[in-house]
């Protein structure tokens, strides 16, 4: 009975094909007792698997929308996929991306003006601030910032100044996500909202800005305040926004519209696709990239939220993640737990910015009223000579200073920076001892004490204080200064002040009320260059209500009229800010803040990579 139903079976199969035009199939009738033989299957093409990087990220941004006031890391590794460095270059032809070229002296995309003014115009200062034009205001001539130019006469009165104009030259074939053109007329549209916006994070370069204008499609041009050179090109270039997106939209409804804040339109090598709150954002490689298809990179990217930092070291070493950002601070783990997370990932430095620095109170307050006479002085001149100074640096050696403290936190794998801290080649004992800085011919003591030192009464012990926070990292750097010092001959005393203390204004504080002798402090990132710190007109007094960053109370003309033309980066003069800082040294450059970050096996990274280049990664074999 089952031999006929298959015999039948067999039969309307080889009739149905004949009925369509095809063959008969031809069949066997298995012998009884033996198997049926089984065919391969046919191979059929199957679709490659899309390339995924999952990153994990301690905080979700609030908004993806320029100008909405926040400017959390997650934002910024964000906007580093849709909306790279403009002013990046290609790393094979080295040409720039999106601009013709990037604007130089040389190719005519940046201009030095002289213009007239009149006083009430906005102008900024020898001191870097952008005020109204006046006869009590301290312009300086751009082009060699030689000669102090004061302001006299009346509002009728011309006076001329130097004046920034930089030209960039768009590629014509840029596009947004969406496919439309990027024109020059997307950079001013986002200028006029940043206006609009006006938040503090703007405001520096707002009112430096006198017009950022369209001169055709393809050509913005930026004209900064006379008297006002930027540092960067970046800093002055405002980001473009989609007009034809975003132009129909409320200004004020912008930070929270999804076009804007939710899935923007990109310019960058990818394109948001989809953000799931508290989850993840997903992004996919933008086909109107310029670069599209010519780099090798991820095809999907999904930062994926997860604000516990044991659950995504988890993630990582299951291949959940592919990378964690900085927002985690690895670098506040102790060594043994970093390198028990090396001996499973990659972990990599950034952002290795030298903030802290030892500043000498060259000055203090106490010589505003007088002067100083060390005879009767309540404190002698010990750092008023800087030979004194460098002596003291060489004793410190910063840059093994900073090399053994870093060894000591972070495991061997860690790439460190170059650093911007060159080896003394000075004997700092031998060179304390020249400068008359010995020890007494009885013994007994382990401290120097001054015989023929310049400005210092003979007997004067070299015994100093030193002033700091109470952060882990500032009291184990002021031990290793104290150690290294007291190798030198010199006495250290440690203060330790609570943040709020130790920044109180002056005059009661002590920091800027030029009240100590060794300081060591950070600063925060700045656009300004270190050496207008320690400028004459930022020593804070009792003229100017103790308001400035010269803590040292450092005032030299030299020094002055060194940093201004040192800052100008256009003009490519000599000393540099570096040598500058080192000539006349009012600080030293100590630690630098840096951030750690991890990546997995799967991701192949670019020599010295940053969390920055994101987009430049590449998947693993």
């Amino acid at each position: 009975m089952k031999l006929t139903k298959f015999l039948l079976a067999a039969a309307l199969l080889a009739l149905f094909a004949a009925a369509c035009g095809g063959k008969p199939i031809q069949t066997e009738i298995p012998v009884a007792g033996t198997e049926i033989p089984t065919s391969a299957p046919t191979l059929t093409p199957t679709t490659v698997p899309p390339k995924v990087m999952n990153v994990c990220i301690a905080r979700e941004p609030k908004g993806l929308y320029r100008y909405d006031g926040s400017n959390e890391l997650a934002k910024q590794n964000l906007f580093d996929m849709i909306y790279p460095d403009l002013l990046s270059v290609d790393e094979q032809t080295r040409q720039a991306l999106f601009f013709e070229n990037i604007p130089s002296l040389e190719n005519g995309g940046i201009e030095l003006l002289d213009v007239g003014l009149k006083v009430g115009m906005p102008v900024q200062d020898a001191a870097g601030q952008v005020v109204y034009l006046s006869e009590d205001t301290w312009i300086e001539h751009a082009l060699n910032y030689s000669v102090a130019n004061p302001v006299e006469g009346t509002h009728e009165t011309d006076y001329h100044m130097n004046q920034f104009r930089v030209s960039f030259r768009l590629r014509p074939e840029l596009k947004w996500s969406d496919g439309a053109p990027l024109s020059a007329a997307d950079f001013v549209f986002s200028y006029h909202l940043a206006e609009k916006a006006s938040s503090g994070q703007l405001k520096w370069a707002l009112e430096r800005t006198q017009s950022f204008e369209a001169a055709d499609d393809q050509t913005v041009v930026w004209t900064g305040v006379p008297g006002f050179f930027p540092k960067n090109l970046d800093s002055i270039l405002w980001k473009p926004l989609p007009a034809h997106a975003l132009g129909s939209i409320n200004p004020e409804d912008l930070p929270t519209a999804d076009l804007s804040s939710r899935i923007p339109l990109s310019w960058g090598p990818y394109r948001v696709t989809d953000w799931q709150v508290g989850r993840q954002l997903s992004l996919e490689k933008n086909p109107n990239f310029i670069q599209a298809g010519a780099f090798e990179s991820f095809d999907l990217v999904n930062f994926v939220v997860e604000p516990d930092l044991q659950a995504a070291i988890e993630k990582m070493r299951s291949g959940d993640c592919d990378l964690m950002n900085p927002d985690y601070h690895l670098e506040a783990l102790e060594k043994n737990e970093l390198e028990t997370l090396a001996a499973d990932l990659k972990l990599m430095g950034q952002a290795w910015q030298p903030l802290q620095q030892l500043v000498f109170g060259i000055v203090p307050a106490v010589y505003d009223q007088g002067g100083y006479n060390p005879w009767n002085a309540a404190r002698q001149n010990i750092l008023g000579n800087v030979e004194t100074r460098k002596a003291l640096e060489a004793c410190l050696d910063p840059a093994g200073l900073v090399a053994g403290y870093l060894s000591g936190r972070l495991p061997e794998s860690v790439e460190l920076p170059v650093g911007n801290q060159i080896p003394s080649r000075l004997d700092g004992a031998g060179a304390l001892e020249a400068i008359g800085w010995t020890y007494p011919a009885e013994g007994g003591t382990t401290t120097r004490t001054a015989s023929g030192v310049p400005d210092v009464l003979d007997g004067t012990e070299l015994r100093l204080s030193l002033l700091v926070g109470q952060s882990q990292m500032d009291l184990e750097i002021a031990e290793l200064i104290r150690a290294a010092l007291s190798a030198c001959g010199v006495t250290v005393e440690t203060q330790s002040l609570p943040a709020e203390e130790l920044y109180k204004p002056g005059p009661e504080g002590l920091l800027f009320g030029r009240d100590f002798e060794l300081a060591l402090l950070s600063w925060q990132n700045t656009e300004q260059n270190f050496c207008r710190f320690y400028t004459s007109d930022q020593i804070p007094n009792n003229a100017n209500s103790w308001v400035g960053t010269n803590l040292a109370g450092y005032a030299n003309e030299a020094f002055d009229r060194d940093c201004r033309a040192a800052t100008a980066w256009f003009a490519n003069l000599e000393p540099s800010e570096e040598d500058l800082m080192r000539r006349d040294l009012p600080a030293i450059a100590l630690m630098p803040h840096y951030q750690l970050w991890a990546a997995g096996s799967g991701v192949v990274l670019p020599d010295r990579a940053e969390f920055g280049d994101l987009w430049r990664f590449s998947p693993g074999e």
